[in-house]
């Protein structure tokens, strides 16, 4: 397991806290397996580690109870959180949500916005089953900066806290949170968030987004040319990963996110190029603005922005 980028809350796990790594570091001192590993999710300034067994780790920033310990101190190495038997992990800013592997949503962190759904507290410092008005099990959660979306079974969005995008849906008057349905997209296959905009997946290749466009980041409907295997979003730029291992990306480009030259932003998803056209990618995550891809062989590629290292190029240009 290795670990590279920001480190200032110590939420690389590798013991201290300092503002960057340039390079990929080996940690050596983790409380699991790595081989047990089933999710990682990696927020603001916190990371989660959930292995197979049921296990759920947290290290790093915990100013609002992110980790789950039941305390606000940050943790400059992995620490046991509990036996949750969580099979996906999210992680926001200052939030945190996991999945059982009955769909159930727990939820822990920052509450300021309500955006974790508890009525009348500022933070939840354990993870929390929230229940939702729609029963069902839950199969995605996405974090923006204020609210947090979770999609059901049904192919449903519900949107809880401040998001002011989608103050045309009504709240639900059942509830006594701050909570949105998504009611005329149809059935959603997949939802993610940046600070201010949504990304879903409405269909093989038909991509819809809500919410800021200053930067090209909110698509109007869009037919890519291939099936798309997963959506990605950092604050200001999207991603998918199609079925054929290409990766599209569209939005803010001025730390080179959209891995071509900046500064210019694009409205229409730009083909990501790789060193030869025989290399396939297997998975695409996104940064704040930065992102991370590995190809089919094992080979690990980043651009964008790397003024924390978070490239892993051994200094801080971006790439």
């Amino acid at each position: 397991m290795f670990a590279w980028g920001a480190n200032s809350h110590a939420q690389l796990g590798l013991g201290y806290a300092t503002e960057q790594i340039e390079t990929p570091l080996r940690l050596t001192e983790v409380p699991f397996g790595v081989g047990d590993i089933e999710c990682i999710a990696a927020g603001g300034g916190h990371t989660l580690v959930g292995t197979q067994d049921g296990r759920l780790y947290g290290c790093g920033w915990n100013n609002r109870g992110q980790l789950g310990l039941g305390h606000l101190n940050d943790c400059v190495r992995f620490e046991p959180v509990g036996e949750f038997g969580f099979r996906r992990l999210y992680a926001g800013w200052d939030t945190s949500a996991g999945v059982n592997e009955s769909g159930e949503l727990f939820v822990w962190g920052s509450n300021v916005w309500q955006q974790i759904g508890v009525a009348s507290v500022k933070s939840i410092a354990t993870p929390t089953q929230l229940p939702l008005p729609e029963t069902g099990p839950v199969v995605h959660v996405a974090f923006g900066l204020q609210y947090m979306a979770v999609l059901m079974e049904s192919g449903k969005v519900w949107v809880l806290g401040k998001c002011k995008f989608l103050k045309d849906y009504p709240l639900e008057s059942s509830s006594k949170l701050t909570i949105r349905c998504l009611w005329d997209k149809g059935p959603v296959r997949e939802v993610v968030s940046g600070d201010n905009h949504l990304a879903l997946l409405t269909g093989d290749r038909r991509i819809e987004c809500l919410g800021d466009a200053k930067h090209g980041q909110s698509l109007s409907e869009n037919v890519l040319p291939e099936d798309v295997m997963k959506l990605e979003s950092g604050w200001t730029h999207s991603a998918c990963l199609t079925v054929n291992g290409t990766v599209y990306l569209w939005g803010r480009n001025n730390y080179g996110q959209l891995g071509q030259p900046g500064p210019t932003s694009s409205s229409c998803p730009q083909k990501l190029c790789l060193e030869t056209e025989d290399m396939v990618l297997k998975d695409v995550r996104l940064g704040s603005q930065h992102g991370a891809a590995v190809t089919r062989d094992g080979r690990v590629y980043c651009w964008g922005w790397n003024e924390h290292g978070n490239c892993g190029t051994g200094g801080t240009e971006n790439v």
